[in-house]
């Protein structure tokens, strides 16, 4: 028992130093990556234009020169003002700028996570194919010795033709996958190097073979707390609100105060003026649309909680059943001896030629599989995790 704890315990600990490995190369590929860059910038600009629209307007100067009859002196004035809205206007706009400042920064985190689980899940994908090459490579060196060997024999008259050209046609097969499997190992590549902005590609690191599933309820937990969708979407749908109140007081007057200097039959007179605009017409249409708006991210807000926790059911299942797939073929191929096995049985005469290549190629077939299975297991138990490669 107390070597079961062990061996389980160290299965866990290479379990997650493989995805800390991951985590630390997808991070690495966001952070380079030009839309998450752009996403950010744009983000900055659309705060900057909201803090840009409640400031102050600039001072108004005017200035009036009025020709008199001859004999009558000329008169001037100039005066400067300020025009300003309704003084809760600020404040409202302010608390709605606020909220979207707060929104923006979960935003740009959530767009990272996304954009990292996609670097994560390329690196798996790769990770899968340098399997895949490495099976490929093994299985085309045994065909060569193989055919190598009934050349010599054939030579010999120890064998006959049927024998030589089976094994012919079975390493051009496999040679055949093997090239096709260089070429999707080269375009992973290639998508990587775009994704971390064309810069070269961090080290990949080994295929994890099995994964550390957690409790459904574990993860919905951590749904809650962390994902930076939902806490952008609360915040955009406080900041429409708050921008309901600005559009209402908005709608109410605004002043215009000013220092008025004018000159007159040869007299200066100082004074001021105090001017009220009453809006009527458009802040209605504004109030209304500013409540639409909040309406319409109350419904996203609503939409994106469905989505996010179907996804999360429907990774679960999907790791669950891949899990347990995994694990039972993790056992068949533990020791790999099959393929060692086959050739001793050929070379004693236990088995035809023809038997050998048909075993061995479904020997190649379901390894192979086994390795996808893997592949598609860490693919979805990245997808679970994702909140681990939150910035």
């Amino acid at each position: 028992m107390k070597r079961i704890i062990i061996a389980a315990a160290a299965l866990f600990a290479a379990i997650s130093a493989i995805a800390d490995d991951f985590d630390e190369a997808a991070r690495g590929i966001a952070g380079a990556n030009p839309q998450v860059a752009a996403s950010r910038a744009r983000y900055e600009a659309r705060l900057e234009e909201g803090r840009a629209a409640n400031v102050l307007a600039g001072p108004e100067v005017d200035f009036d020169y009025k020709f008199a009859p001859s004999g009558v002196e000329n008169r001037w004035g100039i005066s400067v003002g300020q025009s300003f809205d309704w003084p809760g206007a600020y404040a409202a706009r302010r608390k709605a700028n606020g909220y979207r400042a707060e929104a923006f920064a979960q935003l740009y985190r959530a767009e990272f996570v996304e954009k990292a689980l996609e670097a994560k899940q390329l690196l798996i994908a790769i990770a899968e194919s340098r399997k895949q090459l490495e099976l490929l490579r093994a299985a085309s060196m045994n065909m060569t010795r193989l055919a190598e060997a009934y050349e010599t024999a054939f030579a010999q008259g120890e064998t006959t033709m049927l024998e030589v050209s089976k094994i012919r046609l079975r390493r051009f097969e496999i040679e055949n996958r093997l090239a096709k499997a260089e070429i999707e190992d080269e375009q992973l590549l290639n998508n990587l190097r775009a994704l971390n902005g064309g810069a070269g590609c961090p080290e990949v690191p080994e295929l994890p073979l099995t994964a550390h599933l957690r409790s459904l309820e574990e993860y919905r937990q951590e749904l809650e707390d962390n994902d930076p969708g939902a806490a952008a979407n609360r915040r955009l749908e406080a900041a429409a609100l708050a921008d309901v109140s600005a559009a209402r007081r908005s709608a109410l007057p605004s002043f215009k105060l000013a220092y008025v200097h004018d000159y007159e039959e040869g007299f200066h007179f100082n004074g001021f003026s105090v001017g009220i605009s009453l809006p009527l017409w458009g802040p209605r249409a504004s109030v209304k649309a500013a409540r639409a708006e909040a309406m319409a991210q109350i419904q996203d807000t609503g939409d994106y909680s469905v989505r996010v926790n179907a996804r999360l059911l429907n990774d679960y299942r999907l790791c669950s059943r891949l899990d347990s797939r995994v694990d039972a073929a993790r056992r068949l191929f533990a020791d790999d001896a099959y393929p060692a096995q086959l050739r001793k049985a050929l070379d004693a005469g236990l088995i035809t030629l023809f038997e050998y290549l048909s075993e061995y190629g479904s020997y190649l077939d379901a390894k192979s599989e086994y390795y996808t299975l893997c592949g598609e297991l860490a693919q979805a138990w990245a997808s679970l995790e994702r909140f681990s490669l939150l910035p």
